[in-house]
């Protein structure tokens, strides 16, 4: 992650940065001109707010309204970036599965700043459109912990990580890893929420994950379906 205060362990080390930022502008303001919907992978406020710069410079020079422009993993983003963020109309794609795998060594190596790794709640209330995804093979593709993980914030460890004020409720995380995952791919008139005329993209859970403990959403069943005859 490249974050501007620095690396607990070596306050000199601020992350690396895959593209410098006017190479960053050049892609994503070419693929803005054209007409295509983008997804930069950014961890820390350095790396988010180079991205955003960009979004900013696309849109200023060839306005597009809903262009839905993806920060993917947004992990670390810091308020002013989670506000540009709303502004811009940027996706947060997130993965809850990090802050319950690696989310204590993110706080260990970051600081007291790396326990809101994640921070869910503030770019909800901020109005920034949220999609959780599992970021396969980085983590194994499991929504149900994805969704545990939102609300409960524990980790691995079995540790509770961060200022409660991230979390989502259940609903909020299911919408989020459905219908928000969805709109995040422009997808959401065909996939993402069970209505007449979208495709049949759905599970069957053996309880109801709205009346369980969130804790125990791991653990919950999918039913095998019988047999339809066509």
């Amino acid at each position: 992650a490249a974050i501007d205060a620095g690396y607990a362990f070596d306050p000199c080390h601020h992350g690396h940065e895959y593209h410098a930022p006017e190479e960053l502008a050049d892609l994503i303001g070419r693929a803005h001109a054209a007409g295509l919907q983008t997804g930069t992978h950014a961890q820390g406020d350095r790396a988010i707010r180079v991205a955003l710069d960009a979004i900013e410079l696309a849109q200023a020079s060839a306005p597009r309204p809903d262009a839905r422009h993806r920060i993917e993993h947004c992990g670390l983003p810091g308020a002013a970036n989670i506000a540009r963020m709303a502004a811009l109309g940027a996706v947060a794609v997130n993965q809850p599965q990090h802050h319950y795998l690696y989310g204590e060594a993110v706080a260990a190596a970051v600081g007291p700043a790396g326990r809101n790794y994640n921070p869910l709640g503030s770019l909800r209330r901020a109005g920034v459109a949220i999609a959780l995804s599992s970021d396969a093979p980085v983590a194994p593709p499991d929504p149900l912990r994805a969704i545990s993980t939102a609300v409960t914030r524990r980790t691995v460890s079995g540790a509770v990580l961060g200022d409660p004020g991230e979390a989502l409720t259940v609903e909020q995380a299911l919408a989020a890893h459905t219908i928000g995952a969805a709109r995040a791919m422009r997808r959401e008139a065909a996939i993402g929420s069970i209505e007449p005329g979208k495709l049949a993209d759905l599970v069957v859970l053996d309880r109801n994950p709205l009346r369980c403990d969130p804790d125990e959403l791991p653990g919950l069943a999918v039913s095998r379906l019988p047999a339809v005859a066509p």
